[in-house]
């Protein structure tokens, strides 16, 4: 996925796409990074993206661009929520 498709998503407008080799990047890639979440989710596809903003167990916290032998893409990271965690209304 590109950096325009995953920005066309309302809920990563405003948030964070850092460069892989940004240090800032941990903060959204890491579980130590983003100390909220036990777990963190990685979507390289618009699918997932889509699936995962489906689920309320999920939340949007940003995306990495990345260089790979076919070109540049985004790769978006959530954060998952467990029980400890609700959704807040």
């Amino acid at each position: 996925m590109t950096e325009a498709q995953l920005k066309s998503f309302p809920a990563f407008k405003q948030l964070p796409i850092y460069d892989e080799s940004d240090e800032r990047a941990n903060s959204i890639t890491t579980v130590h990074g983003a100390a909220k979440y036990p777990n963190i989710r990685e979507c390289l596809t618009l699918t997932e993206v889509e699936e995962c903003l489906k689920n309320p167990r999920y939340v949007p916290l940003g995306g990495l661009r990345a260089t790979t032998a076919d070109g540049p893409i985004a790769v978006a990271y959530f954060g998952e929520r467990t029980g400890a965690n609700p959704p807040s209304q």
